[in-house]
């Protein structure tokens, strides 16, 4: 399995996970503690870094892909 695809696996259940957390924390006035908000901020910052890394990724494939075209025309 490719890299990005594992990252895209792993963003997308750590995304449920946050999601789920969230909403088990969620207090009858429909707010979340202090302590809960900083762990579901690390959670979603984890979920952007992941982002962040699947668009380095991708980039870095979409640059080795045009380097390894030809750069000039067979006779």
């Amino acid at each position: 399995m490719s890299k990005i695809l594992e990252l895209r696996e792993k963003r997308a259940k750590a995304w449920e996970a946050a999601k789920a957390f969230l909403d088990s924390k969620r207090g009858s006035d429909g707010l979340v503690s202090a302590e809960d908000a900083v762990t579901y901020d690390r959670m979603e910052e984890d979920i952007v870094n992941l982002g962040k890394e699947i668009a380095r990724l991708e980039r870095q494939e979409a640059l080795e892909a045009e380097l390894n075209k030809p750069v000039n025309m067979p006779l």
